[in-house]
């Protein structure tokens, strides 16, 4: 994962958001191919979600991070979705500094799961 740093605001479109992302944030992406129990391939720019990993050491899946803003979204040839067609297979993602190790060690384990919030 790579990421930037924004402290700029743009339009969200929940109010939790807004207020999360007020000190910056920084725009980081992954792959995310496992569609089993989550909702990966159907989200969309815009969309939040909370993101979960499976932690290898306990096989326990475990959430990295919460009300995750989702910038961008690919399919399996790298080319940017921005319709309804299509799975999206990989994700530009805004995420606090608080919460950069995090992303980066559900990266590590695979398997990371979405959940789309829906408030």
């Amino acid at each position: 994962t790579g990421g930037s740093v924004y402290t700029g605001q743009a339009a969200l479109p929940h109010k939790n958001i807004q207020d999360k992302y007020k000190r910056g944030y920084e725009v980081t992406s992954f792959a995310a191919e496992s569609f089993d129990y989550s909702v990966n391939g159907s989200l969309r720019h815009g969309d939040v979600v909370d993101v979960y990993a499976v932690d290898p050491a306990t096989e326990t899946l475990t959430l990295m991070a919460e009300n995750v803003y989702v910038d961008e979204v690919y399919d399996n040839s790298g080319n940017k979705i921005t319709d309804d067609e299509g799975v999206a297979t990989s994700f530009t993602v805004w995420v606090t500094p608080e919460e950069v190790e995090s992303i980066n060690t559900a990266v590590v384990y695979g398997g990371i799961q979405m959940y789309l919030k829906t408030e």
